[in-house]
């Protein structure tokens, strides 16, 4: 693994955390260096991450407050 690509993981410990529960990904990184990128995603698909998996979040907690709302009424 390249020396930048242990810099990256080093700054992002959740990508750290993925690749140690993945150790199959260690070929992937070996074997290309800009693959990094590509896991990334992949880690952010799998903790649910994404733009849209915050914004279902959001959206969710909104409704339990509106609930809770409608409930002391």
């Amino acid at each position: 693994m390249s020396i930048d690509n242990q810099v990256f993981l080093n700054n992002n410990i959740l990508l750290k955390k993925f690749l140690h529960e993945n150790p199959k990904y260690y070929k992937y990184l070996n074997r290309d260096n800009k693959y990094i990128y590509e896991l990334n995603n992949i880690m952010k698909d799998k903790y649910k991450l994404t733009l849209s998996d915050r914004i279902n979040n959001l959206k969710n907690k909104i409704d339990m407050v509106n609930t809770f709302i409608d409930i002391f009424n």
